[in-house]
């Protein structure tokens, strides 16, 4: 909570209780018949019964209504308390100004008086003052409508405060003032109708009730941080405060006898017009203060941006800056070099001009990237050739809503590096297959033939060797396996299938019997079709259920789920394991990335599983992610099209190398 809020909040708090507390006492002082408990001092007149009343009930009604969750019944008292309040100030009002009857000892007070067993005022020439009766019946409603504003309007409920604190402030300036211009017949805390003390509790009441919302209508005007709350909050208890503090001084000073009576008035008026022109000094010192901060926070903006566009400028990567429009506002000059536009010409255009398919890809598709991970896209140059790009996008920060910096990677260089990697990792692994396929015959052989001589140790070392030449096998069809699906050249071998019964085929087929009763399957409603291809699909499976079996506890349930999302259907392997970092859980499915536990667990493996099933799940055109938190256990997702989305899809899609989407746990 700001500062300045803490303070209003508090100041409402303490003048409900002042209100309560003074009108109990009064009330408490009628009734035992305390002279000093009647007027709460010894030189002021005894306030009514009907004053005292109506204090306790506003005070009791600000302090209910005070917590804006409070409860049902909590707000029904304090609005009922408030409605009170408002019929006592107009009951007052009608019977000491309309009917008179409380100067002939009638009325309200003369009522209270005889419940308390009294006959009449100890001060009977003196009459009620309207105004106590004004105040009580503009509060009300201001109390009882004090949830009404909102923080750009000003309410009723402001309205009717600002009535009741003029209202008081005529009474206190009356009570302060008047003896300015005339001469003092009676003693100075009696001469006026309206006590002292009820007049400072009416301001209380009335300023407590504005700081009951500081957020809302004319006090969150006051309390929020801009130029006209600043001033305002230095201008405007000195504007209203002012007057009366400086009348009570020159009562003060005349009761002394420093001050006649002919100099009261012309002394008032001096120091009231040089208060006024202080008042106006004060608040051109605050504008030429905030100006001048806002000139200093405007140039350092403006070399904060010449150095934003400087570094913008001189990046290696073709870099724009795009509204929430797709309109450019920037552009580098990498951008005129990749795609022929000079800068001037994008400026304004939009940024479909560079990127047909847009920054965030086609508007149909299923599931957006987060920003932030990068995308292959086709750009056009301004000839109309097209160019590989690598869309990276990142907000700006104080540049308007939805802001985004592009960044426009140019891959052509590294397409044709992939793709003689590709050929060379291909011609590597072919020639590798042949020898490979003669040890493991041979070793084949000599396994059988040390068997039959009965050499046992002999027959653990053929073993070993068989082992590791299957496990050469499997990284090298790793590696031509992610080798053809980078390239495209893979042509699925789709087939409508239940993926419900596929599912329950492969934990049939492919877990171990010892660990089969750690899985626990849960299928939805039954789904439509999904065209797959299922060896390829049964690799993706089978990897997340090995790496759920491996990195969780033993005996810990592993769950797989099935569902459907928005025409995709969604698998997901959950386990109870230590969980993933966030770094790790954002590489995981990049290319020989392997985690510091997937190293000390197996040693043997390339880290191209999860890559080749982020692979292969892409070119069914799906997507496979992850949610995890250390210590919590991790989440694996793949999502592949249903049947009733086939049509919107080529046959076989060409897939395209995509980061792997992360939801953070």
């Amino acid at each position: 909570m700001p500062r300045s809020t803490a303070l209003v909040r508090a100041l409402a708090r303490s003048s409900s209780a002042a209100a309560c507390l003074v009108g109990l006492l009064v009330l408490v002082g009628w009734a035992l018949d305390v002279m000093v408990l009647k007027s709460m001092g010894a030189a002021l007149p005894a306030m009514r019964p009907s004053a005292a009343l109506g204090l306790l009930l506003a005070g009791g009604a600000l302090g209910l209504r005070l917590r804006c969750d409070a409860s049902p019944v909590r707000r029904w008292m304090g609005t009922g308390m408030a409605w009170a309040t408002a019929l006592l100030g107009a009951a007052s009002l009608v019977d000491g100004v309309v009917a008179g009857v409380m100067a002939s000892g009638g009325g309200l007070d003369a009522l209270f008086l005889r419940l308390f067993g009294e006959d009449g005022f100890a001060s009977p020439g003196i009459k009620p003052s309207p105004l106590t009766s004004l105040c009580l019946l503009l509060l009300g409603p201001a109390l009882a409508l004090l949830d009404r504003g909102t923080p750009q309007r000003l309410s009723w409920s402001d309205a009717f405060v600002s009535l009741t604190l003029m209202a008081a402030l005529l009474g206190l300036n009356g009570f302060l003032l008047g003896p300015l211009v005339t001469p003092a017949a009676v003693p100075f805390f009696q001469e006026r109708s309206m006590g002292l003390h009820t007049t400072c509790l009416l301001i209380l009441l009335a300023v407590g009730t504005l700081c009951a919302r500081p957020d809302l209508g004319l006090m969150g005007r006051l309390t929020q941080d801009t130029l006209g709350g600043f001033v305002a909050r230095r201008l405007v208890p000195v504007t209203l405060m002012g007057p009366p503090l400086l009348g009570l001084t020159l009562v003060v000073m005349h009761l002394s006898g420093r001050l006649s009576h002919d100099a009261k008035f012309p002394l008032f008026s001096t120091v009231v017009a040089a208060g006024g022109a202080a008042l106006v000094l004060m608040a051109a010192r605050a504008l030429d203060l905030l100006d001048n901060e806002r000139r200093r926070a405007t140039t350092a903006l403006e070399a904060s941006e010449v150095r934003f566009r400087t570094l913008l400028d001189t990046a290696p990567d073709p870099m724009v800056v795009v509204d929430a429009s797709g309109r450019v506002r920037f552009a580098n000059a990498e951008v005129e070099r990749v795609f022929g536009y000079r800068r001037e010409a994008l400026l304004d255009r939009g940024v479909e001009l560079l990127v047909p398919e847009g920054l965030h890809g086609p508007s149909t598709s299923a599931s957006p990237r987060p920003t932030g991970a990068g995308r292959m896209v086709s750009g056009r140059r301004q000839d109309g050739t097209c160019v590989p790009l690598e869309v990276r996008l990142s907000p700006l920060e104080g540049a308007g809503d939805a802001t985004t910096i592009a960044i426009l990677r140019d891959v052509t260089e590294r397409r044709e590096l992939e793709k003689l990697r590709e050929e060379y990792v291909g011609l590597i692994s072919h020639d590798l297959r042949n020898p490979l396929h003669t040890i493991n015959l041979r070793a084949h052989l000599l396994q059988r033939a040390l068997h039959e001589r009965k050499l046992e140790r002999e027959g653990h070392m053929a073993q070993a060797i068989i082992h590791n030449v299957e496990w050469m096998n499997t990284m090298i069809e790793e590696l031509l396996e992610g080798s053809r699906l980078e390239s495209g050249s893979v042509t699925l071998r789709r087939e409508s299938r239940d993926l419900g019964r596929f599912l329950e085929e492969v934990l049939e087929r492919d877990v171990a019997p010892d660990t089969r009763e750690r899985f626990r399957l849960h299928l939805a409603e039954p789904l439509p079709p999904v065209p797959m291809d299922a060896a390829r699909l049964e690799r993706v499976v089978t990897n997340l259920l090995t790496n759920a079996i491996k990195y969780s506890p033993k005996g810990t349930p592993v769950d797989v789920r099935l569902s459907a999302v928005h025409e995709q259907a969604v698998v997901s392997v959950s386990n109870l394991g230590a969980g993933l970092a966030a770094q790790d859980a954002a590489r995981l499915f990049d290319k020989y990335y392997r985690t510091e536990d997937g190293r000390s667990a197996d040693g043997k493996g390339l880290g191209l599983g999860l890559y080749i099933s982020r692979l292969i799940v892409e070119a069914h055109g799906g997507h496979i992610w992850v949610e995890s938190e250390p210590d919590r256990g991790a989440t694996f997702f793949f999502s592949v099209p249903l049947e009733m989305a086939k049509a919107s899809r080529p046959e076989t899609p060409e897939p395209q190398p995509q980061p792997a989407r992360q939801r953070a746990g």
